[in-house]
């Protein structure tokens, strides 16, 4: 009895040594309250200066399903996102009853080296998303960056697909 006890006390012990390791090593950057809203917040002298995401669709009709996904940083110092492969990014496409119909990295393959990407003071980083055809409806998407800052620039927009059109503007049927 004596030997289960110190078997799983060194087992605790190891475990916890290796969570605390992982923790620091991956919680090296102070986090701030926001961060799971989107944004980092730094304050300076005169005024709040942020790193945030936006999506924003992109063409002159409804029936266009391209998006622009890009990460801001609006303070004075670079920001380096950190990736464990060559995904940078990561969407998920939802119909009107919130049904996933379409995920980016299903079916695909990454590089799988290290990597990361710097975003100078004032600068911009913009991934061009273009979803599959869609059928008319209301749909969901949702996009995040995979860097260990995952759930920090996620992003979300709800958006509608029209059905084709005549020549006098009505929908066809």
């Amino acid at each position: 009895m004596a030997k289960f006890w110190s078997v799983l006390s060194l087992l605790l012990l190891l475990g916890g040594v290796i969570w605390w390791v992982n923790a620091s090593y991956f919680n090296h950057q102070p986090r701030t309250s926001t961060e799971t809203s989107g944004s980092e917040t730094v304050v300076s002298k005169d005024r709040k200066q942020e790193v945030y995401a936006t999506l924003e669709r992109k063409g002159k009709d409804l029936q266009s399903n391209h998006f622009e996904y890009t990460i801001h940083n609006e303070t004075a110092e670079p920001v380096t996102l950190p990736f464990r492969s060559g995904q940078r990014y990561e969407y998920y496409v939802r119909d009107g009853k919130g049904e996933l119909i379409e995920t980016y990295s299903k079916g695909k393959m990454f590089t799988q080296e290290v990597t990361q990407k710097v975003i100078d003071p004032g600068e911009t980083y913009t991934e061009k998303i273009t979803l599959l055809p869609l059928p008319p409806g209301l749909y969901v998407l949702e996009v995040e960056s995979v860097s260990k800052y995952k759930n920090k620039f996620k992003k979300i927009v709800k958006f509608e697909v029209e059905g084709p059109k005549n020549d006098k503007g009505a929908e066809t049927t």
